[in-house]
């Protein structure tokens, strides 16, 4: 039985390394894909050029405005940058802007080409691109794409045609070249920054959104990599009449240029905002002139800072007297930049903006103006609003400017135009709402993706199996055909308590099971990619079978004839079914502390002393029986003691033990034994389901903190 326990074991560990072989060197299937004629133009026409207005968009969190009254316009084919210094408020304004849940309270209006937009079809126009880039290091360029695609696309739609959707994207971003090469981690060998940052702009645009949000789309990337990300996103809105919405914090000058909308933050207010090419003449007019050589986006972040001091000749009431004069006079000449005036023939919004800077040109101020050599500190008061007071400044130079009476017509014109005709201009509402795939499907994709993450990083599950093979061959040895006696006893008992702490501690990788892709997890859910029960069944499924069912089993096959346990096909099978089930519920307990505790370092820790308690109260550290009334409860919460009990049960019920004194045999019956310890003979149904009972607990308690807790919270 020895023999064929170990071929047996020796079988399966071949079967299992020619799987991974196989899996490892198979091609991943992105060679030429065909597709037909229909499902080609059914792609091309997914897109609607779509422009993003934003009116008077506040948010307020804890009675702190952190937003106030931000109004914007991009058109298809713009790229819009969100700037400010750290705490200005462009991440919130893009979550707003993209709809993320947020804890405060926003008010304002948001429009797709001029119209309020349902949530439904809201999320279908528009991406989201997070600024910390999390993929699986074991997936390539192409597989990291494809699931997006299988998991977010229609499932009416074929799968060659959903291939064809993540080669045509790659081309998009020119990251084509690399699909076959690996995510990798960060600080190995892998593809680069830039690159990684277009993998995770490819995983939003498989989706066709005509609204692309990205966060920091720059940040942590080098000069060379920031600009290939961003020209790579300009010729996106360019080429394919993309609305391109991003926060930067401070790019350098030739990044700048390729803006075309510019919006610079400051405490939550709006300091500019209009077209890029027009924020130097506009600094100028109000007395903040860039000095000569001087990148733009230093100035501007110097300039929200307070680092920046004014024109002598440039007093605020003048400035402000000016542009108020300017905005008026303006209507003279084009009733599009009137303050009070809705015209019924509205010129373009390029056509409006060429015209202010023609008026800014005239200002004399501007024109004569000296140009400050370098930028100097400036001390200001803070004002009853906790706005300083260059701040409050320029806060208000921009609400008189001509500049934002350009906008504020030109969004109210849009609303106005998209409300009173049909057609093409109600679109936007009429986009069909098409059905993802189901969950079956949903657990199929994932269950596929997470198994090729386990094959293509085997030395977990490979670490499992030697531990197991090795250490059921020492016991074996040092436990060989163990005898029928009090000491025989002692043996089997310290045996089976120390197959139990093996496993058990064995199980605390299961804390890594979920730790290691919550930050993934998380973002794919906010992006709707699956629901949060595929994602749970297919990772249980994959940590379950491989490594908390195949090492008990090993190690049973090997040690229990070896050991020379209790003969009989029943009482075999009845201990694995108790190691199983042992193995299961220690790593059910690992798992919720793992979803439950964010940091690992702490779920290590907690998760060892809850196994440590457990073995405590386990019956052979301290008798059941003779446990203080106070902590006797305890026992009952631990699975070591059920586990223990069970196994017992099932070797010594039946068994006669011999114990030789004094030149004399006495027969013990094993049952005797086991109440002298404290268990009970008629336990070992009972334990085996409170142990099922507590896996599926642990399990449960798992998944409901899964679907309640761990989601995106910003």
């Amino acid at each position: 039985m020895v023999i064929i326990g170990l071929s047996g074991v020796g079988l399966f560990l071949m079967i299992i390394g020619s799987v991974v072989t196989y899996y490892a060197r198979k091609p991943n299937g992105s060679g030429i894909i065909q597709i037909s004629d229909d499902e080609a133009g059914k792609l091309m026409a997914e897109h609607t050029p779509t422009s993003l207005i934003f009116s008077e968009v506040s948010y307020t969190v804890n009675n702190r405005k952190v937003l106030d009254n931000v109004s914007g316009i991009v058109q298809p084919g713009q790229v819009m940058a969100i700037m400010g210094a750290s705490g200005a408020g462009k991440t919130t304004l893009l979550d707003i802007l993209a709809k993320r849940l947020k804890s405060g309270t926003a008010t304002g209006s948001i429009y797709l080409n001029g119209q309020n937009v349902a949530p439904e079809q809201y999320k279908k126009l528009i991406g989201y691109v997070d600024q910390e880039d999390v993929m699986i290091p074991t997936l390539t360029v192409y597989e990291t794409i494809l699931y997006s695609a299988l998991l977010r696309l229609p499932r009416s739609m074929s799968t060659a045609a959903k291939k064809f959707r993540v080669m045509e994207v790659m081309q998009e971003l020119g990251i084509d070249g690399i699909k076959d090469s690996k995510i990798g981690q960060p600080g190995a060998r892998s593809i680069s920054g830039g690159e990684r940052r277009r993998v995770a702009i490819a995983c939003e645009l498989v989706t066709s959104p005509s609204v692309l949000f990205l966060d920091e789309p720059t940040s942590g990337l080098d000069a060379y990599n920031a600009l290939n990300v961003v020209e790579c996103l300009v010729n996106l809105a360019k080429n394919y009449k993309r609305t391109v919405v991003f926060t930067v914090h401070q790019p350098r000058s030739n990044i700048v240029t390729l803006f075309d909308q510019l919006l610079l933050l400051a405490s939550g207010r709006v300091v500019y905002s209009g077209p890029e090419s027009e924020a130097q003449s506009y600094f100028k007019l109000i007395g903040y002139p860039c000095p000569p050589g001087f990148n733009i986006a230093d100035y501007m972040i110097d300039l929200t800072m307070g680092a920046v001091r004014r024109l002598p000749n440039q007093p605020s009431s003048i400035v402000k007297s000016s542009l108020t004069a300017d905005s008026t006079a303006v209507d003279e000449d084009n009733a599009f930049f009137a303050p009070s005036q809705t015209p019924k023939a509205t010129p373009s919004f390029q056509e409006g903006l060429e015209n202010t800077t023609e008026q800014w040109a005239t200002q004399p101020s501007a024109g004569n103006s000296n140009v400050t050599s370098a930028p100097d500190i400036q001390v200001e008061e803070v004002q009853e609003d906790g706005l300083p007071s260059y701040l409050k400044d320029l806060v208000e130079y921009y609400q008189h400017s001509a500049i934002a009476v350009v906008i504020k017509d030109a969004i109210q014109n849009t609303v106005d135009a998209a409300q009173g005709l049909e057609g093409d201009q109600s679109s936007i509402n009429s986009i069909s709402i098409y059905q993802r795939p189901g969950p079956l499907a949903q657990f199929q994709i994932l269950a596929n993706r997470t198994f090729k993450n386990l094959y293509r990083n085997p030395m977990l599950m490979f670490s499992h199996y030697a531990m197991a093979v090795i250490l059921a061959l020492v016991c074996g040895s040092l436990f060989y055909q163990v005898s029928n006696t009090i000491a025989g006893f002692q043996n089997r008992m310290g045996l089976f308590f120390f197959y139990e702490a093996l496993l058990g501690f064995m199980c605390l990788t299961s804390l890594q099971v979920f730790a290691s892709e919550r930050i993934l997890f998380v973002r794919e859910r906010a992006n709707g990619y699956y629901s949060p029960t595929t994602y749970f069944l297919a990772k249980i499924l994959f940590d379950i079978i491989p490594l908390r069912v195949v090492p008990p089993l090993m190690m049973a096959l090997i040690s229990y004839y070896m050991v020379g346990l209790v003969e009989g096909v029943a009482q075999f099978f009845k201990f694995l079914l108790v190691l199983i089930l042992f193995n299961l519920t220690a790593a059910a307990v690992c798992l919720a502390i793992g979803i439950i505790v964010k940091n690992l370092s702490l779920a290590n820790l907690l998760a060892c002393m809850v196994m440590l308690f457990s073995m405590l109260f386990a019956g052979l550290l301290l008798n059941k029986d003779s446990m203080p009334p106070y902590f006797g409860w305890l026992k009952y919460l631990s699975f070591f003691n059920y586990t223990l009990e069970a196994m017992l049960v099932n070797e010594l019920l039946y068994l006669q033990l011999v114990e030789e004194r004094f030149g004399l045999k006495i027969d013990v019956p094993g049952a005797t034994i086991l109440s002298t310890f404290g268990f009970n003979a008629k336990n070992y149904w009972p334990d085996v389901i409170r142990l099922a009972s507590m896996f599926l607990v642990f399990i449960l308690i798992a998944y409901i903190w899964l679907v309640l807790f761990v989601k995106e919270r910003r």
